[in-house]
């Protein structure tokens, strides 16, 4: 008991000492629980630590509103065809063999484990090769409107986030290696293209000069501003027009990595859930598009809770 009594006194002292900040302070607990020599202690005691470290995970997940259902390992999606655009493709989707799943990083259809190996799934049972498009580029827009991040920050933090994501999920993607080739490719990587500057260009011009490509972009705009937290009462104009620009811009710039991908031969998009502006578009709705974002099939997805794990719908059949 001699050294349970020692820990106890020296966790005590490591948790209520006055730090400098709160950074420091993270750093001093985190050195503490590196160094700590763990083998001194019995297995009892171990136990009862391992116990109040539960305990306060339990707790600090209730705080963060990660509520049993969304963590418990029993909880299951499954991914389903809810439409196809154009409409008169989704009897004759099985024809094609090859497609490009979108990644919007920050989305919970993306980010939690379990929806994402849905639509893997999904796709793997449809599609014989896949491109994992990682839309890192992209999420810098939505670091600097959510979150008020400068350029340069949101710009840096969004390509680590891609990273990351390839690197916590790749594994996913690989166990259907034998259904379906899995290659990833970032939105930062095409934007490099020349391609991609010449479709931007097309697009900013579209933008400037064609009233109806107008309204389509200011209700992606509308709709994104308005399905988070970004717009409030308070804030003043220039906030809001800011945003508008950035969103804007995150649309023209996901348009022309789209055009560049259709060009490229890959034009079956899956994503899941709905896209309005896009479906428009892949339906023929707006003929002024690029020549490219014509040819463009929009395949979203449904994804439905299951008290298990069940194999999603299908498409076509594998020969």
């Amino acid at each position: 008991m001699f050294f349970w009594g020692i820990f106890q006194a020296f966790l005590f002292l490591s948790i209520t000492h006055n730090f400098n900040s709160k950074m420091s302070q993270y750093q001093d607990q985190e050195t503490i629980v590196n160094h700590l020599d763990w083998n001194q202690f019995s297995l009892e005691q171990l136990k009862k630590i391992q116990s109040q470290v539960s305990q306060a995970i339990s707790c600090k997940q209730k705080s963060l509103g990660l509520n049993e259902n969304k963590t418990s390992p029993m909880h299951h999606y499954q991914a389903g065809l809810a439409k196809v655009f154009p409409r008169h493709l989704h009897n004759s989707l099985a024809d094609y063999q090859s497609s490009v799943f979108l990644i919007s990083l920050g989305s919970k259809n993306f980010m939690d484990t379990r929806r994402l190996k849905a639509t893997i799934e999904w796709i793997s049972e449809n599609f014989r090769s896949c491109i994992v498009i990682i839309g890192d580029s992209l999420y810098r827009l939505t670091l600097e409107v959510r979150h008020q991040s400068t350029a340069e920050t949101a710009l840096q933090a969004a390509l680590q986030m891609g990273q990351e994501f390839i690197k916590q999920n790749q594994s996913y993607f690989y166990q259907y290696a034998q259904k379906c080739n899995f290659q990833f490719k970032r939105t930062s990587e095409i934007e490099k293209t020349s391609q991609f500057l010449a479709y931007y260009q097309q697009l900013q011009e579209l933008y400037q000069n064609e009233q109806s490509f107008q309204d389509l972009v200011n209700r992606f705009v509308y709709a994104y501003l308005h399905r988070g937290k970004a717009i409030h009462i308070d804030q003043e104009n220039q906030q809001k027009s800011q945003e508008i620009a950035l969103v804007t811009t995150y649309f023209l710039e996901e348009s022309a990595i789209l055009a560049c991908l259709v060009e490229a031969g890959d034009s079956v998009f899956i994503y899941p859930g709905a896209i309005k502006t896009f479906e428009e578009i892949s339906e023929g709705l707006h003929p002024e598009v690029p020549e490219p974002l014509q040819r463009m099939i929009w395949v979203s997805l449904r994804l439905k809770k299951t008290s298990k794990k069940t194999r999603g719908d299908r498409v076509m059949e594998r020969h």
